[in-house]
């Protein structure tokens, strides 16, 4: 694979499907070069999906449910107030690099909180914190087995 290739590679997955990016970016890259490209294509994923999430969501509420009454307490709405109670933004924030994929935890994230801001900061964060612990258990394993 082309060096350039791989980069824009990792960072593109990284934006959408971490984990995806973040396996390629360990297997084909030093722990510093990973670590920078996963974190950039996360957190620029974050801020795509954060700010024009909100976008498409209004759009969503105003095309979609047009003309529709809907429940006023449905099981989602029991899901995401049992998950609000529970964690919360920062539970989502945290799950959201391993367990869900960016976007759809960035527009999840979107329905708990109003300022989009805060959501970015939180899944910036979150996606800083799983960098530094993938990518500084490479380079540990690396130091001890003599790689580095």
């Amino acid at each position: 694979m082309g060096s350039w290739f791989l980069r824009v590679s990792v960072f593109l997955w990284s934006s959408s499907k971490f984990l995806v990016g973040t396996g390629m970016a360990v297997a084909f890259l030093s722990p510093i070069e990973g670590f920078f490209w996963c974190l950039i294509g996360g957190v620029s994923g974050c801020f795509i999906w954060i700010f024009g999430g909100n976008k498409l969501l209004f759009l969503w509420g105003k095309y979609m449910n047009k003309g529709k009454k809907g429940r006023v307490f449905s099981k989602k709405n029991r899901f995401l107030v049992k998950l609000r109670t529970k964690g919360g933004l920062w539970l989502v924030a945290l799950l959201t690099p391993l367990v869900l994929s960016i976007p759809a935890g960035c527009l999840f994230s979107n329905t708990f909180e109003p300022n989009p801001y805060r959501v970015f900061r939180i899944q910036s964060a979150s996606v800083l914190l799983w960098s530094t612990v993938i990518f500084g258990f490479k380079a540990v394993t690396q130091l001890f087995q003599g790689l580095y």
